[in-house]
């Protein structure tokens, strides 16, 4: 019982994340162009999502 009532938790929140109408720039930028970034962000009243990641993984 608990197994299934996780599942569908999981299964919700999942779909819920689908639905969230946030939508993410495809522009990519390096830690050191971000003060750019917030500025071009800021000016156009657009969001900015920063994702942390190690560039020589994969």
């Amino acid at each position: 019982m608990k197994i299934s009532l996780a599942t569908m938790a999981l299964f919700i929140s999942f779909f819920g994340v689908l639905y969230a109408e946030m939508k993410i720039p495809r522009s990519i930028h390096r830690i050191d162009e971000l003060d750019e970034a917030i500025v071009k962000a800021t000016k156009n009243e657009k969001p900015l999502v920063f994702v942390y990641t190690d560039p020589g993984t994969s």
